[in-house]
């Protein structure tokens, strides 16, 4: 053995372990201060607490969209390309994109006003046919959070509008509810919209 390939005392061992766990608590509270948020914040537009208000903003994007297929449902996903967020709820999201074919279930890319169209035409690239993309208008900026969505059944009534999952890193336990959801979604005594709205998670502002 070389003198050169001496073990590192373990004091210095010791120390570049307590500065890890040191950076890790920093970036914890550092993520929790910038984007853990409510959904829906005190001073926000009260119209997303009610059902009604929700599906008549909603609407016009189901129109521009088409008639959906005898049986198919409806996921609108409220995309803003910049938000850190999407990596956290991506999981929830690719779940269902899996947990259900193209004809049980429709999903429309709802991008911010603002998004970028190389952005869009990057997303309708990237997903081929799988994604319809419609570009938001200035009327549904008042919008609280983003990533979210709102679910439709097959006869295009709302059943559900609110984010992917609650806390800084979405729940795994979380995973199977929205799946849960739409399947159950056309039973007889499903009538009942879910607006799931109150908590704290990581979302961006629209």
């Amino acid at each position: 053995m070389h003198q050169n390939d001496k073990p590192l005392p373990s004091w210095l061992i010791i120390t570049f372990f307590s500065l890890w766990v040191l950076a890790t608590i920093i970036g914890l509270w550092w993520f929790q201060q910038a984007k853990l948020k409510p959904f829906i914040d005190s001073d926000e537009d009260t119209r997303f607490y009610q059902p009604a208000a929700i599906d008549s903003l909603l609407q016009p994007y189901l129109i521009q969209a088409g008639a959906s297929l005898p049986g198919q449902k409806t996921l609108l996903h409220f995309w803003r390309p910049d938000c850190l967020c999407n990596r956290i709820s991506q999981r929830h999201f690719t779940n269902l994109v899996n947990d259900f074919t193209a004809d049980k279930l429709r999903i429309l890319i709802i991008a911010h006003p603002d998004s970028m169209q190389t952005d869009i035409d990057e997303l309708k690239r990237l997903n081929g046919d799988r994604f319809q993309v419609i570009r938001a208008d200035k009327e549904l900026s008042a919008l609280p959070s983003s990533p979210s969505l709102a679910i439709y059944n097959r006869d295009n009534k709302l059943g559900y509008f609110g984010p992917y999952g609650f806390g800084a890193f979405c729940s795994v336990r979380e995973d199977g509810f929205l799946s849960s959801l739409i399947t159950n979604l056309d039973k007889p005594n499903k009538s009942a919209v879910f607006t799931n709205v109150i908590g704290d998670g990581c979302f961006c502002p629209w």
